[in-house]
């Protein structure tokens, strides 16, 4: 599938940057309460998801505005599974053309719990994607496979709520290209966002 190459789109950066400040001035003040040892059983996510797309021997990039949630189960308190999902749409496509991307990935998450005031975490996931198009009344859509390898940083704000300050990640695409052969999209995903915790470990 076809891709024009876009600008850099700055509103998306800037909205990132005011999370990473709102969440960090948030959290300014509850660093000096010692957030709860107790690790949460299950981990719900909701983000807003900056993607920069590149497709292998395209010469250019693109810029996907979405949003992803992921869903937790931890064994203890730093081995973890998780689902994890997003829906996104490519921003700047000439006018009556609108393309979406899909992705649901699984893997573990090892998450460093013993800083206290912050929780960094690590994660590996695998699953697949989906992208769609449609022009003029004109749909089309295919499956591929999806990867994302990174990390993040959450602040424990109340045992039950933490912010998700930044969360990036290299994220691995493969769609077919026009001729039918599969192609490489070498992607960042930038998230921030909320995470709610429930039970106990």
């Amino acid at each position: 599938m076809v891709m024009m190459r876009q600008q850099v789109l700055y509103p998306a950066v800037r909205l990132l940057m005011a999370m990473a400040f709102l969440a960090s001035s948030f959290a300014s003040v509850t660093l000096a309460q010692r957030a709860t040892g107790s690790t949460p059983q299950f981990e719900a996510s909701g983000a807003y998801s900056y993607i920069r797309a590149n497709a292998a021997g395209s010469g250019g990039g693109f810029n996907v505005n979405g949003v992803s949630g992921s869903f937790a189960y931890n064994f203890n308190d730093r081995f973890a599974v998780l689902a994890d999902g997003g829906a996104y749409r490519f921003s700047g496509l000439p006018s009556g053309v609108a393309s979406n991307m899909y992705t649901y990935l699984f893997g573990p998450r090892y998450s460093f719990r013993k800083m206290h005031r912050v929780t960094p975490f690590v994660q590996g996931l695998l699953g697949g994607g989906r992208l769609t198009a449609s022009s003029g009344g004109v749909e089309a859509g295919e499956n591929g496979f999806a990867m994302a390898l990174g990390g993040g940083l959450d602040v424990p704000v109340h045992r039950h709520f933490a912010i998700r300050l930044i969360q990036a990640e290299y994220l691995l695409t493969r769609f077919a290209d026009v001729n039918g052969s599969t192609v490489s999209q070498n992607s960042v995903r930038i998230s921030a966002g909320l995470v709610f915790r429930f039970g106990n470990k």
